[in-house]
């Protein structure tokens, strides 16, 4: 009986223990991320040609100063979209700034675009409105990229870069034809078809000559620049394919990193840094591959097809991306070691993602929609 009492003695006293401790040390949970809805509106042109006046808000959502806390209101540059045949900006509370139908291409950066026709002869420049800023007399196809403007040649062996006047500044002749393109706004990179990477600086000065070799077929497939301009990715060759990271130290790229990949990509690849420049992503066999910049180590987001690469999302630690073809798409949120925060199924055969903060614009064939990430 002695024996009895003492472990029941123990037992009391171990649940008062927990319970002292619940008191004292328990932190509460972290509440739960939920995207909502904010609003949602068409981009098929009403009757006369003209935008729908105003977006549909979301039922519940609420006003757009409240909703989604950081990042709802942390940018005031325009949007922009290019989904379904038509292009142009819009606000963060869906207000359509500027709408047309692409001609056969177009060049969009947030403070300007350019259209151009399949045998461009030269182009305007125009504002998010439409105004006309300048023209550029050159023949080619422009690109604008990390505040820069270029025009490709049209044997696409050669680049010129262009001013806010859209007179030259300065252009350069390749030997072989551009295949991939990543940019900062101090360097210009290019991926050439015989396997070698070429970047250029403000006046088109030559600061980076290099071919990673290797593979039994030499050409670039991707190329990518960190916003400082300090690391430079590709993805390069065929049989074996593989990533190749250079660091610039001193005054020279150094190759600081390099794997061979399970990919045979024969086609451009998509691949970028995020804007905070701490992860390389890209495109790769089932889903995002990721290199993170302090660690060098990689991972992936596995994501099935992956059409563009994802976006950092502010304060939390995750990237966002889209994937899948065909009439099938997937919103993703995670960590670069795929943990996941959101799996969300979309239907539509063209789309795009945009992330500013905490708020993600999301393209869906002719519509375009803001959810905020928020906690609950």
């Amino acid at each position: 009986m002695e024996e009895i009492g003492k472990r029941r003695l123990a037992a009391v006293a171990a649940v008062f223990a927990g319970i002292l401790y619940f008191f004292a040390c328990a932190s509460p949970l972290r509440k739960e991320l939920v995207l909502e809805p904010v609003w949602a509106r068409s981009l098929e042109p009403a009757a006369g040609g003209a935008p729908a006046a105003k977006p549909a808000k979301a039922q519940g959502a609420r006003p757009a100063a409240e909703a989604g806390g950081a990042g709802t209101e942390s940018s005031a540059k325009p949007h922009y979209f290019s989904l379904a045949g038509r292009f142009g900006y819009f606000d963060a509370e869906g207000e359509l700034l500027y709408s047309a139908a692409v001609p056969y291409g177009v060049a969009l950066a947030p403070d300007a675009f350019a259209t151009y026709e399949r045998l461009s002869a030269g182009f305007a420049i125009r504002s998010p409105s439409g105004e006309e800023l300048a023209r550029a007399s050159l023949p080619g196809y422009p690109f604008f990229d990390a505040g820069r403007r270029f025009v490709l040649a049209p044997d696409q062996c050669s680049v010129t870069e262009i001013g806010p006047d859209g007179r030259a500044l300065w252009s350069r002749q390749f030997g072989s034809v551009i295949t991939a393109y990543g940019g900062s706004p101090d360097l210009a990179a290019f991926g050439l078809m015989d396997g070698s990477i070429v970047g250029l600086g403000l006046r088109g000065e030559e600061l980076l000559s290099f071919a990673p070799g290797g593979s039994r077929l030499p050409g670039i497939y991707g190329v990518a620049v960190s916003p400082d301009g300090l690391l430079v990715a590709a993805v390069c060759g065929l049989d074996k394919q593989r990533l190749v990271v250079l660091e610039k130290r001193s005054s020279a790229y150094r190759v600081t990193f390099h794997r061979w990949l399970d990919s045979d990509f024969r086609r451009p690849l998509a691949m970028s840094f995020t804007a905070d420049g701490r992860n390389l992503v890209y495109e790769a066999p089932g889903g995002a591959g990721i290199y993170e910049r302090g660690t060098r180590r990689e991972s992936l987001i596995a994501a099935g097809s992956v059409g563009r690469v994802g976006e950092a999302v502010e304060g939390l630690g995750m990237l966002a991306l889209l994937a899948g073809s065909g009439e099938e798409r997937l919103l993703v949120c995670a960590s670069p070691d795929d943990r996941r925060l959101i799996d969300l199924r979309l239907r539509a055969s063209d789309a795009s993602l945009e992330v500013d903060g905490n708020s993600f614009f999301l393209g869906l064939d002719g519509n375009l929609i803001r959810m905020d990430l928020r906690e609950e």
